[in-house]
Parts: C-alpha cells; sequence; structure tokens
C-alpha cells in the first residue's frame, strides 16, 4: 500500500473515530463542567433589569423574629391576604405548601380570604422522588379546601444542572409518562393576562436569564401586617410570596456573579420576569447542535489534505475561535450551543493526525533512505547521535545529506544538457517545452521554455517538412523510425532523435529531443551529386567526342573539334574546383579597374570570336570606378559571360558590353547577346550548377559550371548577377559590384 493511500484511510479512520467520540460526549453530557462554565461567565456578561411590575413579598428574618417560629399560624396568612387584597395587585403566587390540613377554623379563614379577591391567588403543589408503587413521583396537592379557593394550582420544581447550580427550568412538568402536564406556578400567574402563552413543547427546559441578586423590589412580610407598606406600592403588582430567611432551607445556588445562594422566591421572580420578556434561553436542538459540532472538525480534516501544516494550525486557531464566536452569537440571540465538545474536536483531531502524518512521514522516509542505499545511487551519509536527539531528527539529517546529493547529480545532469555540443530540449507528457540548452537558444535566438512541442516546431522547421516531422513524434518510439532529417528556416540541416524519459516505475515523464547538425555532411552530399553529374554528363559529353573523333580520319578541322572539347573538359574541372576552393578560403581582395579587366576579357577571347566573324561594341560610362576584387577570379567569371555571349550569337554578330555606375555606389556590367535568347523554363536554375539542355550548331548550349561560377565569384564579391532576354532577342547578363 502506497503512503497515498495509507493516508487516505487513516484520515478517514481519525475523522470516524473523531465523530463516534464527540457524538457520545455530547449524548453523555461529558463536557457540561466546561459548557457550564463559560455560560455562567457568559451570561453574567449582559444580564436584563429586574421587572418593576414585580412585588416579593419575603418571610424572612425580621418576619420570623416578629411574628414567632415557624410555621405560622393559618390565620396570620390570612391576614396577610386579605390586607394584600385590599391594596389591588394584579395576581398572588403563594408559595407555600398547604398539603397538610390545619386546625379547620384558621383553614376555612385562609381558604375565604383566598378566594375573596380581586387578585386571582395561586397555590403550589409539590411531587415526592421516588414515588410509590414503582412510579418516579407521587404528586402531593394542597388541601382540598385550598385548591377549591385558589385560582389555581402550579409546580414548584427546581431542577438542578449536573454541577448543583439551577439554570433551567420548565414551564411544565409530568411526573408520570402519558400524565397530566402540571404548568409551572408563575405560568399560572401569568396565563390571566396572557392567554396566548403556548402549551405545547413547554417541557423543554429553558434557560433562565437571571437578573443580578436582590434587585427585585422586595418587602418584609411582618411590614405587610402592620400595615406600613404604602398601596401604590402593591397596587397592580404580580405578588410573589415565599421564604427568604436562611434557616428555611428555600435558597439555591443559582450562576450569579455576586456570590451566595438565591432565594427560591427571587429564583420565581426571575422566571416570571423571563416570560414576560419571552426571552428565555432556548438551548440548541439537538440536530443543529450535532451538526455545530461535527462541522468544525470536518473542515479542519478536510483542511488536513488541501493546506499546509502552517496553515493548518491558523485554520484550527480561527476554528477555535470561531466555534466560540457562533456560542456567544447564539447566546445573544437567545439560543445556547455548548462549545465544549466542538472544542473537543478541534482540540482532539489536530494532534491526532498531525502524530499520525509524522509517524506515517518518519516510516516513509525510513523505506525512502532504505531503497536508495539499496538502489546504489545515494548513500546518505551517517548522522552522529548528538546532532539529532530523535529518530525523526536524524532521518531528517540523513534525507537532507540524501537530497544534497540528489540536489548535486541533478545540478550535473542540467549542466551537461546545457552545455551539450549539438541543440536539445526536453517535453513533458503534455508536449510542453520544459528544459532547453543554450545552444539551442543562441540557434532560435530565443528561449522556448514553456512553448508547446507545435509551436517550436514551426520556428525550427521549414514548412515543406513539417509533415514528416510531426509524422515522427506521433509515431510510438518502439516501431517508429530511429530519426528525422529536417531544414530549418536558416538553411540548417538537422537530424532529430527523441527518446522517453520514464521512471523506475515506468511512468512517462516526457520526451528529450536531440538535434544533430549535419549541415556539413549534407552539403558534402550535394557536392559529391554535384560531382558524379560532372563525370558523368558534362566531363563525358565531350569526352565522348573526342573518342568519336579520334576513330575517323584527323584532319585540321577534326583536331580545332578535338581541341575545343578538350579544353572545354579542363575548364569544366577548373570551374568546379574554383568554386569548391571560394567555399572554403577566406576573400581577399584588392582595388581593380572594372572596366579594364573587362576589356582583358574581351580581348582574351576576341580569337574565338573573330573565328565567326563576332565583334564586340563596349560602351564605358563608368568613370574609371574602381571594385574591391579578387582580379583572377572575376576575370574568368567576365569570360565566362562572354563566352557564353559568343557561343549562343550567330555569325558575324555583334556583342554589346556596358559599363556604367548605378545608385553612386555601385557599378554594373551588361552582357548582350543577339542569339535566340534563354527558354523560359531554364531562367529559374539558370545559375545554379549543370543547368544545361540541348545542342544548338554544334556547340553544346549549357552553362554547366560556368554561371554557377560566375554566381558564386559575383557573390563573394557582394555583388548580384541576373539574366534575361532583351526586347529585341537574345540574352542579357548583368551583374553589379560595389565601387571601392
Amino acid at each position: 500500500m502506497n503512503l497515498q493511500r495509507r493516508l487516505a484511510i487513516e484520515w478517514l479512520a481519525i475523522g470516524l473515530f473523531a465523530t463516534c467520540l464527540l457524538v457520545a460526549t455530547l449524548y453523555w453530557r461529558g463536557t457540561a463542567s466546561f459548557d457550564h462554565l463559560l455560560y455562567d461567565q457568559l451570561s453574567a456578561v449582559e444580564r436584563p433589569p429586574a421587572d418593576g411590575d414585580i412585588l416579593i413579598v419575603a418571610i424572612d428574618d425580621p418576619s420570623l423574629s416578629a411574628l414567632g417560629k415557624w410555621p405560622w399560624d393559618r390565620d396570620i396568612h390570612a391576614r396577610l391576604i386579605t390586607k394584600l387584597q385590599q391594596k389591588k395587585p394584579r395576581a398572588i403566587a403563594f408559595d407555600i405548601l398547604l398539603s397538610e390540613p390545619g386546625t379547620p377554623e384558621s383553614d376555612e379563614r385562609l381558604a375565604a380570604a383566598m378566594a375573596a379577591g380581586p387578585a386571582p391567588l395561586f397555590i403550589p403543589l409539590h411531587f415526592n422522588a421516588p414515588g410509590s408503587d414503582g412510579r418516579d413521583y407521587d404528586t402531593i396537592l394542597p388541601a382540598p379546601v385550598f385548591a377549591q379557593a385558589a385560582a389555581g394550582i402550579g409546580h414548584v420544581n427546581i431542577q438542578f444542572d449536573d454541577d448543583g447550580i439551577v439554570r433551567h427550568t420548565t414551564l411544565c412538568f409530568t411526573p408520570d409518562k402519558g400524565g397530566k402536564a402540571w404548568p409551572h406556578l408563575i405560568t399560572r400567574l401569568f396565563e390571566p393576562t396572557h392567554p396566548q402563552l403556548p402549551k405545547a413543547g413547554c417541557s423543554a427546559p429553558l434557560l433562565i436569564p437571571y437578573a443580578e441578586r436582590g434587585s427585585f423590589s422586595e418587602i418584609s412580610y411582618a411590614d405587610i401586617l402592620n400595615g406600613e407598606v404604602p398601596d401604590e406600592l402593591v397596587r397592580g403588582k404580580d405578588i410573589i410570596i415565599g421564604a427568604t430567611a436562611a434557616g428555611m432551607g428555600d435558597n439555591f445556588p443559582t450562576p450569579n456573579g455576586e456570590g451566595g445562594m438565591l432565594s427560591g422566591v427571587e429564583v420565581m421572580a426571575n422566571v416570571l420576569a423571563a416570560s414576560r420578556r419571552n426571552d428565555f434561553i432556548r438551548p440548541l436542538s439537538d440536530p443543529w447542535t450535532y451538526a455545530l459540532t461535527l462541522a468544525p472538525m470536518w473542515l479542519l480534516m478536510v483542511g488536513f489534505l488541501r493546506f499546509r501544516p502552517r496553515v493548518v494550525l491558523m485554520v484550527s486557531l480561527v476554528s477555535l475561535a470561531g466555534i466560540l464566536a457562533i456560542s456567544i452569537a447564539l447566546l445573544f440571540s437567545r439560543l445556547w450551543f455548548p462549545p465544549g465538545a466542538a472544542l473537543l474536536g478541534i482540540l482532539l483531531v489536530y494532534p491526532l493526525w498531525g502524530w499520525r502524518r509524522l509517524q506515517a512521514m518518519s516510516v516513509f522516509m525510513d523505506s525512502e533512505l532504505r531503497a536508495l542505499e539499496q538502489s546504489g545511487e545515494v548513500r546518505p551519509l551517517p548522522i552522529p547521535a548528538n546532532q539529532a536527539t530523535d529518530m525523526v531528527g536524524r532521518q531528517s539529517e540523513a534525507l537532507a545529506s540524501a537530497i544534497d546529493h540528489m540536489r548535486d547529480l541533478r545540478r550535473f545532469v542540467s549542466d551537461t544538457l546545457a552545455d551539450l555540443p549539438d541543440p536539445m530540449f526536453v517535453t513533458d507528457p503534455g508536449d510542453k517545452v520544459t528544459l532547453t540548452n543554450k545552444l539551442l537558444n543562441e540557434s532560435l535566438d530565443k528561449d522556448i521554455s514553456g512553448w508547446l512541442l507545435s509551436d517550436a516546431l514551426d520556428l525550427m522547421v521549414v514548412a515543406e517538412q513539417r509533415a514528416a516531422v510531426d509524422h515522427y513524434i506521433g509515431q510510438p518510439q518502439a516501431k517508429g523510425q530511429e530519426y528525422v532529417r529536417f531544414v530549418s528556416p536558416a538553411d540548417k540541416t538537422f537530424v532529430m532523435r527523441r527518446s522517453e524519459v520514464r521512471s523506475d516505475s515506468g511512468v512517462l515523464h516526457g520526451h528529450i529531443h536531440y538535434l544533430t547538425d549535419i549541415t556539413a555532411l549534407a552539403k558534402a552530399e550535394r557536392d559529391r551529386e554535384e560531382v558524379l553529374q560532372l563525370l558523368s554528363h558534362d566531363m563525358r559529353a565531350p569526352q565522348s567526342s573526342i573518342i568519336a573523333l579520334l576513330d575517323g580520319p584527323v584532319d585540321a578541322d577534326a583536331k580545332k573539334r578535338i581541341e575545343r572539347n578538350a579544353r572545354r573538359t579542363i575548364q569544366l574541372a577548373q570551374d568546379f574546383v574554383e568554386i569548391a576552393r571560394m567555399g572554403e578560403t577566406d576573400f581577399a581582395g584588392q582595388d581593380v579597374l572594372l572596366a579594364d579587366l573587362v576589356r582583358e576579357a574581351t580581348d582574351s577571347l576576341w580569337p574565338l570570336a573573330r573565328e565567326r566573324g563576332i565583334s564586340f561594341s563596349v560602351r564605358d560610362t563608368s568613370d574609371s570606378a574602381f571594385v574591391l576584387a579578387e582580379p583572377e577570379s572575376l576575370h574568368r567569371a567576365i569570360c565566362n559571360l562572354v563566352d557564353n555571349a559568343i557561343k549562343f550569337s550567330p555569325a558575324d554578330a555583334v556583342i554589346g558590353i556596358d559599363i556604367g555606375r548605378q545608385d553612386g555606389t555601385n557599378v554594373i556590367v551588361t552582357i548582350s547577346d543577339s542569339g535566340d535568347g534563354i527558354e523560359a523554363d531554364l531562367l529559374p536554375s539558370l545559375f545554379t550548377r549543370f543547368a544545361s539542355k540541348g545542342n544548338h550548331a554544334g556547340r553544346v548550349k549549357g552553362v554547366g559550371l560556368g554561371l554557377a561560377f560566375v554566381h558564386a565569384v559575383i557573390t563573394r564579391h557582394n555583388g548580384t548577377v541576373w539574366a534575361g532576354n532583351g526586347e529585341n532577342g537574345g540574352a542579357r547578363f548583368s551583374f553589379t559590384l560595389p565601387i571601392a
């Protein structure tokens, strides 16, 4: 199993393990202590104000001192209720258990006070746990006389969290499954003025938003009895009567920042205030809680696969802060999301994945180092124990040594490729050029790194041969040709070989294209062909004529013809040698008067012209122009042109030779004959070697090497030469040379 697949499996295993752990943590409330602590601190940041319409009548220590030990006679309660009703409160919650009957007379008087009104009065019931006969609870109702007199009955259960703190309440309580749901006493107090209070789902726990401790209005029980409380203080208020004295056991720990205990009656006042404001903090539903708990962990797990370790660390820290921010934002929106499990997920998977990845990388480095050592290519240097304190450190040092060796080897290969004596380039599997050497860049006058292979070939290969190169590249290497030959736009001839670059496992990484410059070899091949053509055609023809003449009587005319053919053979050989020599020697010119050189050429050929009655008409308007020339070769080139004019002119003709200036920087020479002119199909290749065809009047109508020699000489002198036909017939040869 390779490293990538192994890490993927372990990544999935860690994610599933963390998911199961977080689900179990949520189910069994494993982070409840942290969540409670965080909630207590956050809820203390912004506490709601106390409701001014709620008044607590407290059975406090001064009341016990004034009225005696608890429990009091129910006549005292009847007197209190009567006095309160006279002050016209809105509603009264009498938070004192009346489940046991007292003396009939006092019970009757208390019941009568309860029913007298005008404000409705509500009394509590309570539950005993565990209940009898296997029930969870036994419901203990008030005595019948009081139950009939009160406006309603409600429960006053106090719910404790795991740490014994009172944070939650429920608006109704069902002691038996499927049994009657008893509303909270405070809910009954709230019903007359708010009949729209929802009944469905009233068993859901709600978090109580506590006001500051002691912030609700509170008067002493004894003060009411003594008439010391003005009516305005009670009128229109919701009255909660209950015990606050320390010795009565009705005090509970709550998440308030003021310290100490909170009386049950003040807890009920906070519940009533929250009901009025409708701002209970509701725990987030289970599906959303599970989703918000698991989502950050899985997002981080995905980040492990996509980001670098440094980025993952930043993502982890941001995730921790984000979870807390979400919890705070929801709290201020009156929803509570316990973030402990979500934070645990981040704090769990980050070190767990980091350790697993470190272990996997350690195993991977160890196996790779062993493979390198066994291959014999790289032998990492042993690392002294005092340079690395742990296994990973020692492996890192060994791997660094191997990487240094491979880097040196890569530099060696790169330098070797860059300094190869021939152009080369490398392409990747997508045919994109990834590496070129110095010689290729110099020959193309640009760096083609990053180019597509097709674009690079457009720059290297002439259009006529591009199809052959594409065919070679498109063939499978094992079955195709070994190389392809082509000509570049710079008129150089190359042989290209293409070889695959594969890894040890056989994966194709690209191709190396090696170009060999065979321009000199191609030129030698062309020269060889020309020599063969010279021997087989141009030199063979005059030699065959000599042999034929020798078979008959050798008279004066035959001797002349033999002499002409022999001279032609010598001239062909000499022209060929001169052309070859010009390609191998440097130009060594001197100032020459071109008009004199032309006259010397005509003088040397005058005997040949006189034999046929041909004369020369030389017109010189060059104003004694000098040219930088090699006199011997330029003289012979002019002789070749004049000789051709003599050959193809009829007897008694006149050959015109004009010498003049052109553009003030060149001197131009034009030689015109009065023959049949040059055939149109011969003009394009007139100055190439062995361009000739047919016979004329017993003479070879060919230019053979003569005009090729002329072209080579004029080009060597930085001039130009061209040919055409005159308006009145005959051929016209012209060449220009720069004035010295």
